[in-house]
């Protein structure tokens, strides 16, 4: 996008003439053929009429006047009227034909036709043959055009072939330290030796240490591989070399191979620095896959070029990052270019979520009955980056109420609007629906209660985005996913449609998110992980891919093991409907619960587990 803003800008004035060449040339041809052909409607309305009928119509003397020009496929005449005949002179030059006193006929075209035509007593009216002259201007300008625009792209391809990089742009200073990076910290232990090498070039010398090229992050969109990249420049305090992988490739081939050798000359004249390749995918691509171009095999082919011109003692030291680790060509991410590989994963527990929301709060207002502890909790897999879009966008919200700070609703809905992707609905619920919510919510609290899982939050605040309600869970320290924990999320899925049957004997379609989400965990369950004692320990991707198997009876296993989990919910639920009760009514009240809440609410019920 920035490319093309900047390509306007700079050739506006030529593009605006090529624009007005191409209208004028369709100008031209609409007037020529609106010359040539005539109005569509007026030969609709005129009748036509055969040579030999004309040749009679002279001869009887009915012919008055007759319109023909050289350009012209076909002459209008025009009949006497009982008016018409009595007229002379100029009066009869003026009088108006109706298109019923009017014929058309053929223009034959020869020599002699207008002598021809003066042995009769008619008038001749030779039209202005102006499509001609359009014709040659139409063709003139169908000349030029072609012309102008070879020689707008000529200048254009030329201009961003000699077009270099922007040093200015490129060369930064980072302020960002190892301390500013929350929640990386094995990552940060492994990466502190880059920044004292830069510092010390001969580290490692008295040993025979081979120094790294480059390393390479991986790891989902906003989980920090930029900032960590900037945190190893700011604390070697050497230049940051910013490189956006998809501005080097261009619609022509050679361009990214060029830029590609003058941001590494930039490096090493700015030696000792960091080069930052951001989304390398999109110029390291696998080169004999579809998605590969000539541009992309020859940018990445002067990339490993440069990349082997040096030995890391040269104070140059290459970070890549990308989300599509997969895509890369494995000659780039071999042993001597990248030598190592990070993954940046997201917050791994609440505990650095809530350091996080600590971090990005401390520009704002924040009321001190902030909870951040159930906040972080509230937003497992939360990025860094999605931590701090919530708290920028929990400060607008409390802007918009007319707040002094930010509480904990304007987080809570900051949190949803995240999640959801829409705000929340102003519109009065009708009382029965707020009900059906109501007791769909409590059968997912419940649920969680019921299999030993914790509960942040349970809402039936709607969103105009149509989710009807909310619970939030809570997720556990533990890196592993058992068997049960899979079974547990499974059945808290389906709670919700089980608690509608149960208390309406009928359902909603407000559980259709819930079974989507059932069925992914039951394919991992059956698929992937070895659960199921009748599918084995086997993988069904593995199969597919060697072909050994196809997945027909997985639908099988897969209808199985679900309608097995909704009966065990089912029978919890039910077992349970007093506590049910208790909550919906509690949600119907109040609409938001807490965690805390929730517990203190049901600790006088004995939950039948």
């Amino acid at each position: 996008m920035k490319n093309w803003k900047e390509f306007w800008q700079k050739n506006k004035t030529n593009i605006a003439t090529m624009v007005f060449l191409l209208l004028l040339l369709v100008v031209m041809d609409y007037m020529f053929l609106a010359g040539t052909r005539g109005s569509e409607e007026g030969e609709e309305e005129v009748q036509k009429i055969e040579y030999s009928e004309f040749i009679k119509l002279l001869e009887d003397g009915a012919v008055d006047t007759i319109y023909y020009g050289g350009g012209e496929e076909w002459m209008t005449i025009t009949l006497y009227t009982e008016e018409s005949k009595e007229l002379e002179g100029k009066e009869r030059e003026e009088y108006e034909y109706k298109n019923e006193d009017k014929r058309q006929v053929l223009y034959p075209a020869y020599d002699e036709f207008r002598k021809d035509m003066l042995s009769y007593d008619v008038r001749l009216v030779v039209q202005g043959n102006s499509g001609v002259g359009i014709q040659i201007l139409n063709t003139i300008i169908s000349l030029i055009f072609p012309i102008a625009l070879l020689v707008f792209m000529f200048k254009y391809m030329t201009g961003i072939t000699n077009k270099g990089v922007d040093t200015k742009s490129l060369i930064q200073t980072s302020d960002v330290r190892f301390s500013d990076v929350i929640g990386q910290d094995e990552i940060i232990d492994d990466v502190k030796f880059i920044a004292s090498l830069l510092k010390n070039r001969e580290l490692g010398d008295e040993i025979g240490a081979k120094v790294p090229k480059g390393l390479l992050l991986t790891g989902a969109p906003g989980t920090g591989k930029t900032l960590i990249a900037k945190a190893i420049a700011g604390e070697a305090e050497v230049p940051f070399i910013y490189v956006n992988s998809s501005s080097l490739i261009e619609m022509f081939v050679g361009v990214g191979a060029k830029r590609v050798r003058e941001v590494f000359s930039v490096a090493k004249k700015n030696a000792p620095c960091i080069v930052f390749f951001d989304e390398i995918d999109s110029i390291g691509i696998k080169r004999d896959s579809r998605q590969s171009t000539s541009e992309n095999d020859q940018t990445i082919n002067a990339l490993l070029q440069e990349m082997d011109g040096f030995s890391g003692r040269e104070g140059v030291f290459i970070i890549a990052a990308t989300n599509r680790d997969d895509k890369l060509d494995p000659a780039l991410v071999r042993a001597g270019r990248f030598d190592r590989k990070l993954a940046v994963m997201p917050p791994r527990d609440w505990r650095v979520r809530e350091q996080l929301f600590r971090f990005y709060l401390g520009k704002f207002k924040v009321f001190e009955d902030v909870d951040l502890e159930n906040i972080a909790r509230q937003v497992s897999g939360f990025t860094g980056a999605d931590i701090a879009a919530v708290c920028n966008e929990a400060s607008i919200i409390a802007v918009m109420h007319g707040k002094s700070g930010i509480d904990m609703d304007s987080l809570e809905e900051a949190i949803d609007k995240k999640v959801f992707h829409g705000n929340r609905s102003k519109r009065e619920q009708h009382e029965e629906d707020k009900r059906v919510v109501a007791y769909h919510e409590a059968g997912h609290a419940l649920c969680h209660l019921l299999v030993g899982e914790s509960i942040t939050r349970a809402s039936i605040q709607s969103m105009n985005t149509g989710v009807g309600g909310v619970v939030f869970g809570e997720d556990t320290d533990s890196q592993f996913r058992t068997k049960e924990f899979y079974e547990n999320r499974i059945m808290i899925c389906y709670a919700g449609r089980v608690a509608e049957h149960l208390v309406f004997d009928s359902v909603t379609q407000g559980a259709s998110s819930d079974i989507a989400q059932a069925t992914q965990l039951l394919y991992e369950y059956i698929a992937n992980l070895g659960y199921d004692s009748d599918f084995g320990m086997l993988n069904l991707d593995v199969l597919t891919e060697k072909q050994l198997m196809t997945d027909s009876h997985l639908f099988e296993m897969i209808q199985r093991k679900s309608k097995e989990l909704y009966a065990r919910t089912e029978a919890l639920i039910d077992h349970n409907i007093g506590t049910l009760d208790v909550i919906a009514k509690a949600l119907m009240e109040h609409e938001t619960l807490t965690g805390s809440e929730l517990a203190a609410l049901t600790k006088e019920s004995e939950l039948n587990v």
